[in-house]
């Protein structure tokens, strides 16, 4: 089981069923699938949505901190982001703009966690010289 599922386990003293808390869950106004919360307490479960981790805080009355730390996610804030006030400038457009900046931050890395660069150099230095003639200059 991961660390995640030990804490579930640990705060679901009543020992409800994933379609238990599934539908405690439906009842405050959260939508959790009755086959996501069995697999989350199985263990049997990927990276998880902050909406799932939010919706078992709730139910399971356990601190949001907690949960994410045992997701191994950053603690600081558990609260989610507002923009300062001047952001009610902006036009729709830009709005999705800043929304999708911040998504591709917080998606993991297609590659080993780096932030990409190591990828694009090791490619770059695949990639065999231009032959191209230039300016002026014959090919050779």
């Amino acid at each position: 089981m991961s660390a995640l599922s030990d804490a579930l386990s640990a705060a679901n003293s009543a020992r409800h069923s994933g379609r238990e808390i599934a539908r405690l869950a439906r009842d405050r106004g959260y939508t959790l699938n009755h086959d996501t919360a069995a697999r989350y307490l199985r263990g049997d479960h990927g990276r998880p949505e902050e909406a799932t981790l939010v919706a078992f805080a709730d139910v399971l009355q356990i601190p949001m901190a907690l949960l994410r730390e045992a997701a191994n996610l950053p603690t600081e804030l558990t609260t989610p982001y507002v923009p300062p006030a001047e952001s009610s400038r902006l036009t729709r457009r830009q709005r999705r703009a800043v929304d999708e900046i911040i998504r591709s931050m917080l998606e993991p890395s297609k590659t080993d966690g780096s932030d990409g660069a190591d990828e694009l150099s090791s490619r770059r230095a695949r990639k065999p010289a231009s032959n191209a003639a230039r300016r002026g200059q014959p090919e050779s």
